[in-house]
Formats: structure tokens, sequence, C-alpha cells
């Protein structure tokens, strides 16, 4: 019973990393047509478009999932 179990939630984690994975790379395509203007830009960049703040927030978001799975097995015992 338990082995299925197992077998079941690593299904679920490779189908949700390969979906996860699948939509960031279909995103990453470049883009077929380039459109130039004489705009002046400034140099800001907002936070959410830094790539570092989104890593950092799916490591977090992680580590939170796997303590609370963590923390309701140990209740079952």
């Amino acid at each position: 019973m338990k082995n299925s179990t197992f077998i079941n939630r690593a299904k679920l984690f490779l189908f949700s990393f390969l979906a996860i994975f699948s939509s960031a790379f279909t995103f990453a395509q470049d883009s077929a047509v380039v459109k130039t203007t004489n705009v002046t830009t400034t140099a800001t960049e907002e936070w959410h478009t830094n790539p570092t703040y989104w890593i950092i927030g799916g490591v977090v978001l992680i580590v939170i999932v796997a303590i609370v799975a963590m923390s309701g097995r140990k209740r079952n015992d």
C-alpha cells in the first residue's frame, strides 16, 4: 500500500515538473516579429522582471510545501 502511494506521488511530482519546465521553455522562445522604435528608456528595473526573485520565490515555496507535507506525515503515524 505504501509503495503505490509513493509511486503515485512520484508520478505527480514528475508530471508537475515537466508541466512547469515545458511552460517556462515555451515562454522563453524568441518572438518572430521585432519592432524597432526610437523611444528613450530609463535604466530602472521592476523587481518582478528579475529572474533571481522568481528562483528564490520558487525555492521558498518548495521548502514550505515540503515542511507542510512532512508535518502532516508525522501526525498520522
